[in-house]
């Protein structure tokens, strides 16, 4: 009958060939036939592998390899900063780093892409009318409340207030952009909601970067005549000079002479950025994960084989070499 011994870190099988041959490593044992059964030391939790590695089982031992967003030789694993780099981690607004990935975040008044990277703008007048007693007309990264004719906006910048004559601010020639407040000597002076500033004739009010990023979808910068807009390294400007198109997208626009709008960029991106990822889960496979450009492509390591799901991996008994072709051991094959 067939007998077990460890030897190392694989179990040999010994088939006899005459019930008088002691069972032992295969190096002792010329005369029969052996197969090894391996021992899947990542199933039994036998490896030293780091707890942010990977183990893959091999034939003889087993090897270690760091997962996604780690770094290192399998046994000692150290996390990777994605947002430390000149792409901020592929982010156009905020990169925060965690262990083992990271997370783009948006400005307020913008919404992340469904690439989980880019920033789109969110139209706060489709809820309730942005709270605007009147009209609601949306901006890249903000909105403004408008008045119908014979009413002018309140200090709240919401609801509506009637012409009327008599006091200067109520009667709207105070020509206040933005705030009107009247002085205690009879005059008005007007003020800057939060995000603008009163520009050189005490009137009007020039938007800054704090308020909606400035109108612009990525970048924003301040100058004397209003905010500046950028585009993410990964990117080019739109002709609006405000939102920001992917390189391959823009070519796209030119050629055909339409003028994509940021909403049409980003469903093209979901479509294709929708695809299985090794970053995410290892792709669902059992062992080694490869990403093409029709999504991951499983492997298994030498000794296994890939089932049907593409998924798992499956191992095998191997046939050892140190068997001489008797009669005997040809019948043990046979079996």
């Amino acid at each position: 009958m067939p007998c077990f011994v460890m030897a190392g870190q694989v179990i040999w099988q010994c088939l006899m060939c005459t019930s008088h041959v002691p069972c032992s490593p295969p190096s002792d044992i010329p005369y029969e036939s052996c197969l090894f059964t391996d021992v899947d030391e990542c199933a039994l939790g036998l490896d030293d592998c780091h707890p942010d590695a990977i183990c893959q089982n091999t034939p003889k031992l087993y090897k270690c390899m760091c997962k996604v967003g780690y770094t290192g030789e399998g046994k000692k694993c150290e996390d990777i900063d994605e947002c430390d780099n000149d792409f901020n981690g592929g982010c156009v607004h905020e990169c925060f780093n965690i262990p083992g990935n990271y997370r783009c975040t948006c400005y307020d008044g913008f919404m992340l892409a469904h690439d989980g990277h880019n920033c789109l703008d969110t139209d706060e007048c489709m809820f309730n009318n942005g709270g605007c007693q009147h009209v609601c007309v949306n901006t890249v990264g903000s909105y403004e409340c408008r008045c119908k004719e014979g009413f002018f906006l309140s200090d709240n910048q919401h609801t509506c207030i009637h012409r009327s004559e008599g006091m200067s601010c109520m009667n709207k020639d105070h020509g206040c952009a933005h705030i009107c407040r009247e002085t205690p000597k009879g005059g008005v002076a007007c003020e800057c909601r939060p995000g603008f500033e009163l520009s050189k004739n005490q009137r009007s009010c020039i938007l800054t970067c704090n308020h909606g990023n400035g109108g612009c979808q990525h970048t924003c910068d301040d100058a004397d005549n209003g905010p500046i807009c950028g585009c993410h390294p990964k990117y080019i400007m739109h002709v609006d000079g405000k939102t920001c198109l992917e390189r391959e997208e823009a070519a796209v626009e030119v050629s055909e002479g339409n003028t994509t709008a940021g909403a049409d960029v980003d469903k093209r991106v979901k479509r294709r950025l929708l695809m299985e990822t090794c970053a995410v889960n290892n792709g669902g496979c059992d062992r080694t994960c490869k990403d093409t450009s029709t999504g991951v492509h499983c492997s298994c390591p030498v000794g296994f084989t890939l089932q049907f799901d593409g998924k798992t991996c499956k191992g095998e008994f191997i046939l050892g070499d140190t068997c001489v072709p008797t009669p005997c051991c040809k019948e043990q094959r046979d079996i």
